[in-house]
């Protein structure tokens, strides 16, 4: 209880004590980090998020799945922009019966009037069940977590996005996507993934690659400007996790090369916004500013250099790096993760409240999972 936040904030990246402080009755509580989960907790989070997809689509089902967190309160407290992000963490509490609140302009909250971040994550905890937090400080969330960890009503927190450093739940869906992708195919392990774009300040590219280290990825191979490539601390990581990294700086050589070797492509835009002064990470430039160059747009003549069953995946939103006409590529599968951001979004709630075992179950018993 009387864990200074410093003390907090160093512990959550060792092994050991993560578990500890992040985890309460066996399973996730405040969720922050991508490194944070064991393999056998992203297997559960995928499980259950399909059985969450198969059971809405099923009459009873979907009754069911309305119980789960009927009675629930969850608030939504995003202080950068997000529509995407927002709507689907409000459809995933929405789709197994949970009350949502969204706030989205912090200037018409007491932290306009210079409240602390400890003061109003617990004065939120009276009102609600489920705190998700998305913010341009990179400590936003993890301060949020440590104020509710030492207080006497303590509530999950769900980062939707921490600056520049962490993006855990898109992650999850990314993981998922591929693990759904690959199914046929091994699973995710062995496979060589790309991960194209401005990998320094994209937190969904770094989230996915802490993530891919619980799994055995044949390699990750990022392509970057010189100047936004992955720092060492993320590649010295995957390194110690065995992974074998390889940066460049253009993509064209890279798909001559190795082209048909690869699995996964991973786009991502270049984070402009940043550069141009934009507070909060919101653009001052214009939509034409935020282009990215010729090295790191994948480019409708590249299909004729991989295979027709690559995955070509993208957290959007995109600018130009990912043309439409990829559309109609066989592995385009861009779609198909915003609506698993959902599921595993409602996965990632129902595993916090205790409630994913039940629905797995329930699943299994309607024919809709295979068996243990």
């Amino acid at each position: 209880m009387g864990i200074s936040y410093d003390e907090f904030k160093d512990a959550i990246q060792d092994g050991a004590r993560r578990r500890q402080l992040l985890n309460r009755d066996g399973r996730p509580f405040f969720v922050l980090l991508s490194q944070q989960f064991s393999r056998a907790e992203l297997e559960q989070l995928c499980d259950t998020a399909t059985a969450i997809r198969r059971l809405d689509r099923h009459r009873d089902g979907r009754e069911f799945l309305l119980s789960i967190l009927r009675g629930h309160r969850i608030m939504n407290l995003f202080a950068q922009p997000s529509t995407r992000t927002s709507q689907s963490f409000m459809a995933a509490a929405e789709k197994l019966g949970a009350t949502v609140s969204l706030v989205s302009d912090l200037r018409t909250s007491s932290f306009a009037k210079g409240e602390s971040v400890p003061d109003s994550v617990r004065t939120l905890s009276s009102f609600f069940d489920t705190i998700v937090v998305r913010h341009p400080d990179d400590d936003f969330a993890t301060q949020a977590a440590w104020a509710l960890h030492r207080s006497q009503r303590p509530i999950p927190v769900v980062s939707a996005g921490s600056g520049k450093s962490q993006h855990v739940t898109q992650a999850l869906l990314d993981l998922y996507t591929l693990r759904y992708s690959f199914y046929e195919h091994g699973g995710v392990d062995g496979k060589r993934l790309v991960i194209v774009g401005d990998v320094a300040r994209n937190r969904a590219a770094r989230s996915l690659a802490l993530v891919l280290t619980k799994f055995r990825p044949g390699s990750i191979h990022f392509v970057s400007p010189q100047d936004f490539e992955p720092d060492d601390e993320l590649l010295g990581y995957l390194r110690r996790h065995e992974i074998e990294v390889e940066v460049t700086n253009e993509l064209e050589g890279l798909l001559r090369e190795r082209g048909r070797e690869l699995d996964a492509i991973y786009m991502t835009r270049l984070q402009k916004e940043w550069d141009a002064g934009g507070e909060a990470g919101q653009p001052k430039a214009s939509a034409d500013d935020l282009d990215a160059d010729d090295r790191y747009v994948l480019r409708s003549d590249y299909r004729l250099l991989i295979r027709e069953d690559c995955v070509i995946m993208h957290p959007l939103p995109r600018i130009n790096e990912l043309p439409e006409s990829w559309e109609d590529h066989p592995g385009f599968v861009v779609w198909r993760q915003v609506r698993n951001g959902m599921w595993m979004r409602a996965s990632v709630f129902a595993t916090i409240h205790g409630a994913a075992g039940e629905i797995r179950a329930r699943a299994r018993r309607l024919g809709l999972l295979d068996t243990d």
